[in-house]
């Protein structure tokens, strides 16, 4: 359509800039020259729409996490022409420090050589710390640790064929050459059983659950299944994005997510933490 926006020229436009400066404390200019960098460095991104990936892009800002995928945060990945957002390792462990009742996290993998067994029902995993890994050593699974302010721990262990196969079955993006699973699987692995834990015993905070929310919709939608078309007509256009005059429409900005029903194991990430370098996040120190 002759009216449709580059990504460029909706970006840079006043309206969609004063958005996002009213969720990220007045740096809409600055967070929108990440987005665009972000979205011109991705082949497959610079063909989403331009709604969706402002769509993906507000559920980071909202939650005031950097785009900016060296920093492991969030990021926004294609799928089938539309923009997703996925939240990254980095970004769980911040949600987690702003709730106040995570004293200790950590996650990371374990080397065949160091790997004696797990007990499910103690959650006794037996590693032999002495044992270093050689190079390019198999992984054999991937552990989150968790302790809370009242006292409650948890461990979580999952081997790497159960990450893998979760990774297949649940995220639509896995198999793309742009996804975090295929340019750095362990960290993936890592915020896989680290969302896991997080969604399933932590104490969730407003922030980490809508972080697991949307991040879960790059989980929820099968090949059997049609992605919603939330493309109307002119939306890519300011006044198809933005909404027509207020007294016709509502302000559809950061448009309300219907909550799907998703599987409460999916995660994904870009951003290394090892367990047997001592990266231990101890969030009260």
């Amino acid at each position: 359509m002759a009216n449709e926006l580059t990504h460029k020229q909706f970006f840079n436009s006043p309206a969609v800039k004063q958005k996002f400066a009213e969720v990220v404390n007045g740096n809409g200019q600055q967070f929108v020259a990440s987005l665009l960098s972000v979205v011109q460095n991705n082949n497959l991104l610079a063909k989403a729409s331009n709604e969706s990936i402002m769509t993906s892009a507000m559920k980071a800002a909202v939650l005031n996490l950097p785009i900016e995928p060296s920093l492991g945060y969030a990021y926004i990945v294609p799928y089938k022409n539309q923009a997703q957002f996925q939240i990254g390792y980095k970004g769980l462990i911040q949600l987690a420090q702003r709730s106040g009742q995570v004293t200790r996290l950590n996650a990371g993998e374990i080397y065949e050589s160091q790997f004696r067994g797990f007990n499910p029902l103690t959650e006794d995993l037996e590693v032999d710390m002495t044992a270093m890994p050689k190079a390019k050593e198999k992984v054999v699974g991937y552990f989150a640790f968790m302790r809370l302010a009242n006292g409650f721990e948890k461990t979580v262990f999952w081997t790497k064929e159960r990450v893998e196969a979760h990774g297949k079955k649940y995220s639509q993006s896995f198999s793309s050459k742009y996804s975090p699973w295929q340019s750095d699987f362990d960290a993936m692995a890592r915020k896989t059983v680290l969302k896991h834990m997080l969604s399933t015993y932590a104490p969730l905070s407003t922030d980490l659950q809508d972080a697991i929310v949307a991040d879960n919709e790059d989980s929820t939608v099968s090949e059997n299944k049609e992605i919603k078309d939330v493309t109307q007509e002119n939306a890519d256009t300011l006044d198809g994005f933005l909404g027509a005059p207020e007294e016709e429409t509502q302000d559809t900005s950061y448009p309300a997510e219907e909550i799907p029903d998703f599987d409460e194991e999916t995660g994904e990430i870009a951003e290394e933490m090892s367990f047997f370098e001592g990266n231990t996040t101890n969030i009260r120190e």
